[in-house]
């Protein structure tokens, strides 16, 4: 008999091991029976350790400000649980043309959203290239963007699932809130796979260096800050060696 987790896997695959051939109305389709699914999935589904929970857990001095459950990865999908410290996050961070989904399991967090190309970024990117050129014909530098900022998202376990896609909320910060939080995640396809035959893709990590206008910003690319770092705890939930895409 499949688990609801399992169920939940399966359906993350009919989405996106199969995009580049399906029709868009197929694809949204498999992707509201996804969301449909997530939304329903509670800790219970995937027996996490609520020992997280404990903020006492997190004090110890060795401990990471993160731990991550691997559940599940191929070259169409990863799915695992990130667990925040109390007043912890992940930092802004981006997903270059990637689909992900978040669902609360427990605890409360702070959903922090960014686009990029927005009609918005692209508008003060060309005015800014033509302010610019006379003084200094030289192109902005790869590693800052101009970025929208799209909502802010306060989400517990009772919350829907938030989504990103290629194109829309793909740059943001999750903080937890009130104590320690653990939510699920689903990415298409994963990081360090490639997008193209010259690149892979990779996560890169971003600091707000200013504010251009109202709910536009420049961010600029930096290294994983030092603050920030995980460890890893085993996947105790339901087995998924037998899960098959049909």
């Amino acid at each position: 008999m499949s688990s609801h987790i399992g169920n939940v896997l399966k359906q993350a695959l009919a989405t996106f091991a199969n995009k580049g051939t399906q029709k868009h109305e197929a694809f949204q389709k498999n992707l509201e029976v996804l969301i449909s699914l997530l939304d329903k999935t509670t800790a219970e589904h995937v027996n996490f350790p609520m020992r997280y929970m404990n903020p006492q857990l997190w004090e110890r001095p060795e401990k990471a400000p993160v731990s991550c459950i691997e559940i599940f990865e191929d070259t169409h999908v990863t799915m695992g649980i990130f667990i925040l410290k109390p007043n912890g996050k992940l930092p802004l961070h981006n997903h270059p043309k990637m689909h992900g989904l978040i669902k609360v399991l427990a605890g409360k967090v702070e959903i922090i959203s960014y686009s990029i190309n927005t009609e918005k970024t692209k508008e003060i990117d060309q005015k800014s290239l033509i302010d610019e050129m006379p003084l200094n014909p030289k192109p902005r530098k790869h590693n800052i963007v101009t970025a929208e900022l799209n909502e802010v998202t306060i989400a517990t376990s009772d919350s829907l699932p938030c989504l990103l896609d290629p194109n829309f909320k793909n740059i943001h910060e999750i903080h937890s809130l009130d104590g320690p939080a653990a939510f699920l995640d689903v990415l298409a396809p994963p990081y360090d796979f490639p997008i193209s035959e010259f690149e892979i893709r990779k996560c890169s990590y971003y600091h707000k260096l200013s504010q251009v206008t109202t709910n536009i910003f420049r961010l600029q690319e930096v290294k994983s800050p030092s603050w920030y770092w995980t460890d890893s705890c085993p996947y105790t939930g339901p087995e998924l060696f037998d899960i098959e895409l049909h």
